[in-house]
């Protein structure tokens, strides 16, 4: 059946998916399905596999969906989109929420009759889901209260909040076993540190604070103000027994919302460096932990190139390491989202990366009932009906224990700059250069000081100034998805107690530092850990006093001198290795480019 005789009329564009704001090309040339192999080794050599308390989660996301895009339907009302998930093997699904500002005052009935379409659809069908909430990032307003800005908060800041009687009906007591997994905001990170820079869209001139204005706030006071609302977020608004994530394109401020009890979920692939972004978004959630959160992955092909770019490879790669490291759900943005059109105000120079396949996402649809799976579908559906079935796992991510830790308060300084510079292939990074969001704070000294570490502990595979793509002038192209580092966790400036056990090398740096970590800290290099601290958190706490044994004043995390104290903790620059408390998993490149194998063995004592 042709899309086009049956799209329903006067469809307002708010009552569908935000997630890419173009039309969906549709693909009508014949692709070559790509099948690849496993090749990681088994990862149980033995060893006592864990039985966690519920499935894995596998899933897909549903941005950018074709059957709203080019159908004007829902995709939970059409068969043939469940079929292309069981094809996948998929068992959870991330439906995007869209508002209703069509009906008037029928409109918040209308809200939650949606959502609890939704969950019979996945109720009849077994499958688990959560609902991402992303409209706000790309529109100015919505008015399901007629006269009311939905996305409109006190302080003039700009994010929606989900109404909790639309959710109660799906969690219990209404549903004693809810498959409704989590409610995701997808890019927070990025609507904090640029003040909702593309709530215009396509337009990147909007400017108004997303959950907190802080101007005129210092470092420390700001996210203690951040930490506040994500905790109001969850324990006043929600109130339910359902958690918060925060899918983030950003390398940083995972710290903040894990803990106020949110789940860290980094996009792997993207922009990231992955192995950098794995290790601190592991760090926040086993540093937090106990209020609540959890660890997830979302694989995702957008890059700086366009969509899709990344290639088959590197998604593979990407759902290996996510699975080895534990994670507990794993989702890949988007199912069928072909890209956007050719020369779009997306589109860049570039439309996909060179690597990459005609077709985007994992399926293509011929028309609304007729599908094949791509050459990313197949990557997905190998994983997840053959790899993970045949490899269960042995560990659990909160049993891990990094042999270095970068301790920090997490300010958002990734690597962004100015405009002004000189064009590279890809353009102008898309993060307003803000720390927390302040634009009178741009990135300064202290909160570049962890871009001169990572180049050491990567063995240069990240490049000084930047942990991101988003920066073309440090990065004009991707690297390949292998990068070697050794056990590594970022933790905020606060952490103290037994999740800093094992921890040989401390690297402290950025604007604040408690007295409780200089304390701890002070106690664990007594006890043989090596500190290299910069001297402004130094004499924050010990001026004018000489440092003990086994600590490094620095004045510059530039200088040489780092390299040489960071490499007695360096590892094998041939090897990704993540130690936890009885299994180390490593990951080395493979035999073509972007492909990774994983063993999993003993941690040795």
């Amino acid at each position: 059946m042709d899309c086009q005789r049956t799209r329903p009329q006067g469809k307002r564009a708010t009552d569908q998916p935000p997630g890419r704001q173009f039309s969906i090309l549709r693909w009508l040339a014949v692709l070559g399905t790509l099948l690849l192999v496993a090749s990681a080794t088994p990862t149980s050599h033995g060893a006592p596999v864990m039985k966690p308390s519920q499935p894995i989660i596998l899933g897909v996301d549903t941005a950018g969906s074709y059957h709203w895009t080019e159908c004007g339907t829902p995709p939970w009302q059409v068969d043939a989109f469940f079929r292309s998930l069981k094809a996948l093997g998929a068992n959870h699904v991330n439906f995007h929420v869209s508002p209703i500002t069509h009906a008037g005052k029928r409109n918040s009935a209308l809200m939650q009759a949606r959502l609890l379409e939704i969950d019979r659809a996945c109720r009849q069908r077994g499958l688990y889901y959560t609902l991402s909430i992303e409209a706000p990032n790309f529109a100015p307003k919505a008015e399901i209260t007629p006269g009311v800005n939905e996305y409109e908060h006190s302080g003039d800041r700009h994010f929606w909040l989900l109404r909790p009687e639309w959710l109660r009906p799906l969690l219990p007591p209404a549903q004693p076993k809810p498959l409704l997994r989590a409610v995701i905001y997808d890019e927070p990170a990025h609507m904090q540190l640029s003040n909702n820079k593309y709530s215009h869209f396509p337009r990147a001139d909007f400017d108004k604070p997303f959950l907190v204005d802080t101007r005129g706030m210092s470092m420390p006071k700001a996210w203690t103000a951040l930490v506040k609302e994500c905790e109001a977020i969850r324990d006043t608004h929600y109130r339910l027994p359902v958690p918060l994530h925060t899918e983030q394109v950003w390398p940083d401020l995972f710290h903040i919302f894990a803990r106020a009890g949110w789940t860290a979920a980094p996009k792997l692939l993207k922009e990231h460096l992955n192995a950098v972004v794995v290790s601190i978004a592991l760090g926040a959630a086993v540093q937090y932990q106990d209020r609540g959160g959890r660890f997830w992955v979302s694989p995702d092909l957008w890059s700086p190139l366009g969509y899709p770019g990344h290639p088959p490879e590197s998604l593979r790669s990407a759902l290996l390491m996510g699975y080895q490291l534990g994670a507990e759900g794993i989702y890949v943005e988007n199912i069928d989202y072909q890209g956007p059109p050719k020369n779009g105000p997306a589109a860049g120079p570039r439309t996909r990366h060179p690597e990459a396949p005609d077709r985007g996402s994992l399926v293509v649809w011929k028309d609304r009932e007729t599908f094949a799976l791509t050459a990313y579908g197949e990557v997905v559906r190998q994983f997840y009906t053959e790899y993970v079935p045949r490899n269960p796992r042995a560990l659990d991510w909160r049993t891990y224990r990094p042999r270095v830790a970068i301790i920090r308060l997490p300010d958002g300084g990734w690597g962004q700059f100015s405009p002004g510079h000189k064009p590279v292939p890809h353009g102008e990074a898309s993060s307003r250069n803000r720390l927390l969001g302040n634009p009178d704070m741009p990135l300064d000294k202290a909160a570049s000081e962890w871009l001169h570490v990572w180049p050491i502990l990567t063995h240069g595979a990240a490049k000084a100034g930047a942990i991101n793509y988003n920066n073309p002038m440090i990065y004009p192209k991707l690297l390949d998805f292998f990068m070697p580092i050794d056990s590594v966790a970022v933790f905020d400036h606060t952490v103290t107690g037994a999740v800093l056990d094992g921890v040989e090398c401390f690297v402290v740096c950025g604007h604040d530092l408690s007295p409780e970590t200089f304390a701890e800290l002070t106690r664990r290099a007594a006890a043989g850990a090596t500190c290299i601290i910069s001297r402004k958190l130094y004499e924050q706490h010990a001026k004018g006093t000489t440092p003990p044994p086994r600590w490094h004043v620095i004045d510059d995390f530039a200088d040489r001198s780092v390299a040489g104290l960071l490499k007695p903790f360096l590892g094998p620059p041939d090897v990704a290795r993540f130690r936890f408390a009885k299994h180390t998993v490593e990951f080395r490149r493979g035999k073509t480019p972007n492909s990774m194998t994983a063993r999993v063995h003993p941690t040795r004592p």
